[in-house]
């Protein structure tokens, strides 16, 4: 327990720094844009590749794993039930509050949150692939067909994960691992020696920019126009590092917000904020408090326990990823629940890892 309340004390300090260099003006107010960047093309995927390489692979792929995967999955799907039946929010409101319920953020928080509390950034690496290769494109389909979007590239939006570094950075690890390749013994070691350098950087840039980030991010709760609910957050890294670049850049532009009314007729304004304010504590109760119960009680029915329990369940309380604003801003649906819902559990993920480290550590 002493060990984790350490490393999460690191973590908060160096965010904090990120956060007194912006609102100090020591750097642009744009900063964490470029750090983010730097982390999501260069430094993350450096550091999945060193890391995936040497790492056991039979216990990346665990029951504790299988464990995360399914706590985030039933999480999802269970919100999307509850966001579209009981609190009857349309369609495209309903899977981004369900997105924003489940989907962690497993780079840009994921990956220092492992590597401080569970020691191994590499138990991260199949979460990352769940959501890249899985709910991402499904995401993308359901929205698109619900928008009626007319859209001539379909295969180009459903292909964006394919165009993701942090992706070919897992693939490329891997594949060195099961191929037994010494990456120390190519070129006179050279490169792994330039690949170590860019992965020891990755954890303490992606917590500057968070930091940054969060000097800058709009308050909770508030309605702003749509104008300026993107331009907080847009390169942002309170989540998913580099979100932006292939949830944006490969959509070809926003689309106009289409709004789905309920079947049983039209609500007024007043009710429509109500429920929105309820979808947003759902999927904020939802993220924090019901996916690591899931995770608590998938963990203890698969045999799990103690340390073995801790990973999944830390897996689980990881904060809403930045991915989700992006995926709302593109689409017009639920943008302020989906900024929101980053940020509420941004600030909220720290007592709940401490709190599942003192009874499962």
């Amino acid at each position: 327990m002493a060990d984790v309340v350490a490393g999460l004390a690191v973590f908060g300090a160096v965010i904090a720094v990120g956060w007194l260099l912006v609102r100090t003006r020591a750097v642009p107010a744009d900063a964490d844009g470029v750090l983010t960047r730097v982390c999501f093309f260069a430094a993350t995927p450096a550091l999945l590749v060193t890391t995936l390489s040497r790492a056991d692979l039979t216990a990346v792929l665990s029951r504790s794993t299988a464990v995360a995967v399914a706590a985030e999955l039933t999480a999802i799907v269970s919100a999307w039930c509850l966001h579209r039946l009981v609190l009857r929010r349309p369609t495209a409101e309903a899977t981004i509050g369900a997105l924003a319920s489940g989907y962690v953020n497993a780079a840009n928080l994921g990956i220092p949150v492992a590597v401080l509390v569970l020691g191994d950034a590499a138990t991260i690496a199949p979460i990352l692939l769940l959501q890249l290769l899985v709910l991402t494109p499904a995401t993308f389909t359901v929205l698109d067909a619900v928008t009626r979007r007319g859209n001539p590239s379909r295969l180009e939006t459903l292909t964006v994960p394919l165009r993701n570094p942090l992706l070919w950075g897992v693939v490329a690890g891997t594949a060195a691992n099961l191929g037994g390749v010494d990456l120390k013994e190519w070129g006179g070691g050279y490169p792994a020696q330039g690949l170590e350098m860019l992965g020891r950087v990755a954890v303490p840039l992606m917590m500057l920019a968070l930091g940054m980030s969060l000097a800058g991010a709009p308050r909770p709760l508030r309605n702003p126009a749509p104008e300026e609910a993107s331009p907080s957050l847009q390169g942002s890294p309170v989540a998913e590092a580099g979100s932006e670049a292939h949830a944006v850049d490969t959509a070809g532009g926003r689309l106009p917000r289409v709004e789905e009314e309920p079947a049983h007729g039209v609500r007024s304004t007043s009710q429509r904020g109500a429920g929105r304010r309820s979808g947003l504590w759902l999927a904020v109760g939802w993220k924090l408090a019901v996916m690591p119960g899931l995770a608590v009680v998938v963990g203890t029915a698969a045999g799990l326990s103690g340390a073995q329990l801790l990973a999944p369940v830390v897996t689980a309380a990881l904060p809403t990823a930045q991915n989700v604003f992006m995926y709302a801003s593109r689409y017009g649906a639920a943008k302020d629940l989906a900024r929101d819902a980053v940020l509420l559990t941004t600030a909220g993920f720290v007592p709940v890892v401490l709190l599942a480290a003192a009874l499962l550590h």
